[in-house]
């Protein structure tokens, strides 16, 4: 008998050790098999230290090994807590203060086990009774708060499973009820090993009872779950996501279109009979069913007139890198694009204001030739180039004569007709290069570029005599108004801007005082 217990132990070490191994590798599969590895892995110590208990060996072996089983103990019941609460509920993590729980715990119970010599108060005495003899221990006070603080975690376990039995989809109805069925396993074995030792000989099941609550476990995480759940999840996913899915096989046939897909389709090719089955080349762009540099592929297309689509390729392969198609995102961005195309629209309407309102700045609001901010502006870039290129400069200061009769006369309004008529012949009589710019008042100044004193005199004169054949009508009358120009070249009669328009000024003095026009 004990070596029959010893080799079943042996086993469910062995099966326990094996299953943690696997459940380890498929943690990245399934939230709970990390919580299952953990576990098996302490199952498989608390089988492994239980196979002394049943072969002859030294007191000493089996009193150590009676000890050291409590971290494999403790681990098993709260992993199959930690199981529970993950199959239950995938996206549960414990909180702060269950995860003090559920460590600070075991470590108390583990600190007393290991002073239990000194104290006695786990295991009142340990020892060999009966024929044949077995190694039996007679438990303290504290074995028995241990025991309860287990129950209580594992039966907060099953409470946690009956609830997500009642509440599970069916797809997963049945991984949870596994779990649950299996949890009841090591609870009953237990119980009996406590309340009735002489229906084993004295001999502690529990281990053995565990091991089929961890395979049956292992079944339902590892194969109920990762085969029947993700797939569902996945096509419920797939049919209420937003953007439209097509699924295009290596032939170029669409074997698969989710719900958004097909309304998409629907609206923008009525034309269209069900898409599955179809080659994807009746609506899907040649970029869409181009190479993939990369395995994936991002655009935005327009995809009929008003429709427009943030379309993103990646190709699929099974596990040996063969191609098996690809997946068709593609999101509908036309309110995006709408949106940016008013903003691009309302940025052009904001230069152009900008620059209708720099443009103002600079210029005079009754004529519309420029004003003297910018004829300074003008002048001293003029006068750069002058400088560097060894060219003249000419400069025209151009006054209206006797301006304050016409509008004594003839009241401000004709007076204002007669600055734009003046304005006006100036700007008609200047060159691209040239600027024409009214200074204030009644008075302008046209620059140059390139002029000598011959030909800024004889500029001087074509614009005095086009002004003097001005004619505006005017109450009582008309008004044939005339100007006088006064001359100045750079560099013979100033070489800075304050020079030039003095030496204009004075000989602009010098015609009206001569006799005007």
């Amino acid at each position: 008998m004990q070596e029959l217990l010893a080799v079943a132990f042996a086993v469910s070490a062995a099966l326990s050790a094996a299953t943690a191994v696997l459940a380890w590798r498929r943690r990245e599969a399934t939230p709970a098999a990390t919580a299952l590895a953990g576990t098996c892995a302490s199952l498989a110590l608390w089988s492994a230290l239980t196979v002394p208990a049943h072969l002859d060996l030294p007191p000493a072996v089996h009193l150590w090994a009676n000890y050291a089983v409590f971290p494999g103990v403790l681990g098993c019941v709260v992993g199959l807590y930690l199981l529970a609460r993950t199959v239950a509920d995938p996206h549960h993590r414990p909180s702060r203060r269950q995860a003090a729980v559920l460590t600070g715990v075991p470590a108390l119970v583990l600190a007393v086990v290991a002073t239990d010599p000194l104290h006695h108060l786990f295991f009142r005495s340990t020892g060999y009774v009966g024929d044949p003899a077995h190694f039996s221990m007679v438990f303290g006070p504290l074995f028995w708060v241990h025991t309860a603080w287990c129950y209580g975690v594992l039966a907060l376990a099953v409470a946690h499973l009956v609830r997500a039995a009642r509440r599970a989809p069916t797809a997963i109805r049945r991984q949870v009820t596994s779990v649950l069925a299996s949890a009841a396993a090591p609870l009953v074995g237990n119980v009996v090993n406590i309340s009735a030792p002489g229906l084993f000989a004295g001999q502690d099941v529990t281990p053995l009872c565990f091991t089929v609550t961890a395979l049956v476990s292992a079944r339902a995480v590892l194969r109920q779950g990762l085969l029947g759940v993700v797939p569902v999840a996945r096509a419920a996913v797939l049919e209420t996501v937003a953007d439209a899915v097509v699924v295009v096989d290596d032939g170029g046939a669409v074997v698969d279109v989710n719900a958004a897909g097909r309304a998409m389709l629907a609206g923008a090719r009525p034309d269209l009979p069900d898409p599955v089955g179809l080659p994807a080349s009746a609506f899907l762009s040649p970029r869409a069913l181009g190479d993939l540099p990369g395995g994936h592929a991002r655009y935005g297309i327009e995809y009929v007139p008003g429709l427009h689509l943030d379309v993103r390729v990646t190709a699929i392969a099974d596990g040996r890198g063969r191609s098996l198609g690809r997946v068709v995102v593609a999101r509908d961005t036309t309110e995006q694009v709408e949106t940016r195309r008013r903003l691009e629209d309302q940025l052009a309407l904001v230069e152009r204001l900008r620059a209708q309102l720099q443009e103002d700045s600079v210029r005079d609001p009754l004529t519309g030739l420029h004003n003297r901010r910018f004829l300074d502006g003008a002048l001293a870039a003029a006068l750069a180039d002058a400088e560097r290129d060894g060219t003249g400069l000419g400069v025209l200061v151009v006054d209206a004569d006797r301006f304050k009769a016409v509008n004594d006369t003839h009241g401000h309004g004709t007076g204002d007709e007669v600055l734009v008529a003046v304005a006006r012949t100036l700007a008609g009589g200047v060159r691209l290069q040239d600027t024409a710019a009214r200074t204030g008042g009644e008075e302008f100044v046209v620059l140059l570029p390139g002029a000598d004193a011959a030909a800024t005199r004889q500029r001087a004169e074509q614009l005095r005599a086009a002004c003097a054949r001005i004619d505006v009508a005017a109450p009582g009358g008309r008004v044939r108004p005339t100007v006088s120009v006064g001359t100045a070249v750079h560099p013979g009669d100033g070489v800075d801007a304050a020079s030039l328009l003095a030496a204009a000024d004075r000989a602009l003095y010098a015609a009206k005082a001569a006799g005007r026009d």
